[in-house]
């Protein structure tokens, strides 16, 4: 591998709270805005990545506020800010080990490991030249990273419209792979292998044999959601798409066994919208009204669903709660402004907390739309305390 990976001085320093806690205009719940540095940009993982560790009291957020992006932890009751990384360069794809206080994360071509602990980083494995890497997954039983790697393209960056790219490098068919290495060192095993693009792995939480990943491509012409088995190489498509039907956005649910998505029937441009749930292996599929198709979704159980609504009308975290008098949803709660506005705008990706008592999100709102912070919103005992959001057919 490449010369070896050193921590610079700054991994390690501590920096004092920048919270700010308000309650939110609309709905009244408790916000914290957990970062406020005005020259930096900040932001939660990704929605699919699980950011919490020291049993819930400490969140992962990526931030530049030192030139490029690094890892920062975010001590929950006090707000100290701790740099984990000072790397000499930027990171990317950064996720955490579920079972374990590992981080994983890409730095310039090398999958890295950090200990949340003591800091020291690791190099598992080396990018080849001309492919790109995914956000790194972690097994459940914390012996793997699963990355998908696919090939660079002359195309990238050619077209300014992000459907007309997403359509032109599906067509063109990059070779990828999906792979995993050992954690503890070693030679990578390759699982999946095709020219197509693959993308998006995602690892069940309870289950270290089984991730997901997906075939890349505008939602409409793909069967997106795959499950691979890592002991058998074993692959299969979830959640099928018959005509005039797309989705995407997955994620595992806690159990590890159940795959939440969202997606639309019909038109792109008069869709019908819903989110889901079904099992891994494409059995107990159930599916409901969504305000949009521009949106994310995030649950750990049924019991509780927050979606990022959507910058077409709806710029606030909604909630579902589950009725089991009614075996559904009830009406949706607003709980949170975010203020996303367009596509171009800060995503929310907004997530629930393990203990499903908070939810995180990115926002732009006190920026004017330029940079991000996170924030932290309190999820009430009672949601019927909440205003209910009516933007959904039932």
């Amino acid at each position: 591998m490449a010369d070896e990976l050193r921590q610079g001085p700054n991994a390690g320093r501590t920096l004092p709270s920048e919270c700010d806690r308000y309650a939110d205009p609309e709905t009244g719940a408790r916000v914290t805005r957990l970062t406020s540095d005005s020259n930096a940009d900040s932001r939660h993982l990704y929605f699919t990545e699980p950011g919490w560790y020291d049993d819930g009291r400490k969140l992962l957020v990526r931030s530049d506020r030192d030139g490029t992006q690094q890892l920062y932890s975010i001590a929950l009751e006090s707000g100290e800010i701790t740099q984990l990384t000072d790397l000499p360069a930027a990171i990317s794809g950064v996720t955490r080990v579920a079972t374990e206080s590992t981080a994983l994360f890409w730095c310039d071509d090398r999958l890295v490991t950090l200990d949340l602990e003591s800091l020291e980083v690791t190099p598992l494995y080396e990018r080849p030249d001309g492919y790109a890497g995914s956000i790194a997954a972690g097994t459940a039983n914390g012996e793997r990273a699963v990355v998908a790697l696919s090939e660079k393209l002359d195309i990238e960056g050619r077209s300014a419209d992000r459907e007309q790219w997403i359509a032109d490098r599906m067509d063109a068919g990059p070779h990828s792979k999906v792979l995993s290495i050992p954690l503890s060192g070693g030679e990578p095993t390759v699982h999946v292998e095709d020219d197509r693009w693959l993308n998006h792995v995602n690892a069940s939480p309870t289950r270290p044999e089984l991730v997901t990943y997906c075939e890349e491509g505008t939602w409409e012409d793909v069967d997106r959601i795959r499950v691979l088995n890592l002991e058998t190489d074993e692959t299969w498509p979830v959640r099928q798409t018959g005509e005039d039907e797309a989705v995407g956005h997955e994620y595992w649910l806690a159990d590890g066994e159940t795959i939440g998505y969202h997606g639309w029937r019909g038109r792109r441009d008069d869709p019908a919208a819903f989110f889901g749930h079904v099992r891994y292996n494409g059995t107990e599929r159930y599916e409901w009204p969504a305000p949009d198709i521009y949106t994310h979704f995030h649950s750990n159980s049924r019991d509780l669903v927050v979606g990022d609504g959507t910058y077409r009308g709806a710029p606030f975290d909604l909630l579902w709660e589950w009725d089991d008098d009614t075996g559904g949803y009830r009406t949706p709660r607003k709980l949170a402004v975010h203020g996303w506005s367009g596509d171009d705008d800060v995503h929310p990706h907004s997530r629930l907390s393990p203990d499903g008592d908070s939810i995180v999100f990115d926002s732009s709102r006190a920026r004017d739309g330029d940079g991000s912070d996170v924030y932290l919103v309190d999820v009430p005992d009672d949601l019927d305390e909440l205003p209910a959001f009516e933007g959904v057919a039932e």
